[in-house]
């Protein structure tokens, strides 16, 4: 079976996903490319090759019958009406994150593709970096013991990577600045490897380094995980350089009651329980933040997932206790309390 994409959105993260499409040899067809900036969809229709449909118009991919699925790379505010429409034209969906502006448009995303029966995938990639699998597994079998806190931390400066007036800049077009739009890949994860997050207390603020930007670009997180343990995040989009020695410049550090696990200079791990890592920090031989190699994996799985029928492992349902968790993040930095997360 060759399954048809229909792409929605072809700047940054479009680019990002093709090589998962072109490794997929006739699994896969991309059958149109959609971009309201038309020129854009048609550079991309030619970097591709072949018989592509190229339009300005979302609404003509998800009404295209020779269209099976969707990938969709839009701005934020887009996701909510988009995937409602694909859903409702029996499409399969690959939307990149985040997945909603809230969670009340996160749950009737989910309900409308439970409704179609088909497969409703988020773009979560850093659960496909080829090194988290590893990692999930050496915690799972207890290498650090109990995982008793972790730390995330990302530094990017929004204005010296995006122009003047870009979308990701405006509060009403993304639902959130740094945190809704970058922390949420960390904090996403660390739900991959600890569990769920039982509450939150947060802070933010607007720098004033990004000009015209209404979202906040500095955050400060503490969560709590229903397993006990705790977590910190400290995300900025204000950052002049990045001070992280880590090949992502997004630092995270696990610590556990038999040892620890961080990504510092490449992946390492201390534990007391395994003899080869029980005399220092020790190389754990794994890749390191090699994003290209996610995407292709990502697209491989929602490629899976659409043929066998199984849920994916980064679903719209799973991902909305994400969104649930960037959702009480914004509460409790807006009233200035600790919030529970709500469970889904």
């Amino acid at each position: 079976m060759t399954i048809r994409v229909g792409l929605i959105g072809c700047g940054l993260m479009a680019r990002a996903h093709l090589p998962g499409y072109q490794t997929t040899g006739e699994r896969v067809e991309i059958v149109m490319c959609c971009d309201n900036n038309e020129q854009l969809a048609q550079t991309h229709a030619q970097n591709i090759g072949g018989d592509i449909v190229v339009t300005s118009d979302w609404e003509q991919v998800i009404a295209n019958p020779n269209v099976d699925a969707v990938d969709i790379c839009s701005p934020h505010f887009l996701h909510a009406p988009m995937v409602l429409a694909a859903a409702k034209a029996g499409k399969h969906i690959l939307l990149e994150k985040p997945m909603a502006m809230n969670l009340t448009e996160g749950q009737q995303m989910v309900d409308a593709a439970n409704a179609a029966g088909k497969v409703f995938m988020v773009a979560q990639n850093q659960r496909y970096l080829p090194e988290h699998q590893p990692i999930k597994d050496w915690l799972d079998q207890g290498a650090i013991g109990r995982v008793i806190a972790a730390r995330i931390d990302g530094n990017q400066f929004l204005s010296r990577a995006y122009p003047k007036g870009h979308w990701l800049f405006s509060k009403a077009l993304t639902g959130g600045g740094v945190i809704r739009t970058t922390a949420i890949h960390k904090i996403d994860l660390l739900r991959y490897f600890l569990g769920e997050v039982k509450r939150v207390t947060a802070f933010y603020s607007t720098s004033g380094l990004n000009p015209e930007m209404d979202n906040e670009d500095v955050a400060t997180i503490a969560m709590e995980f229903e397993n006990g343990a705790l977590g910190e995040a400290f995300f900025t989009f204000a950052s002049y350089q990045n001070p992280i020695p880590t090949a992502s410049h997004e630092l995270v550090i696990l610590y556990g009651s038999k040892g620890m696990i961080n990504n510092i200079n490449g992946w390492n791990m201390y534990s007391t329980e395994l003899e080869a890592y029980s005399s220092a920090m020790t190389p754990m031989g794994l890749p390191n933040a090699d994003y290209t190699q996610s995407f292709v994996r990502e697209v491989g799985h929602f490629l899976d997932c659409i043929e066998t029928g199984q849920e994916p492992l980064t679903s719209g349902r799973d991902n909305l206790n994400t969104i649930a968790v960037i959702d009480a993040i914004y509460q409790a930095a807006e009233t200035g309390k600790a919030t529970t997360v709500q469970r889904i």
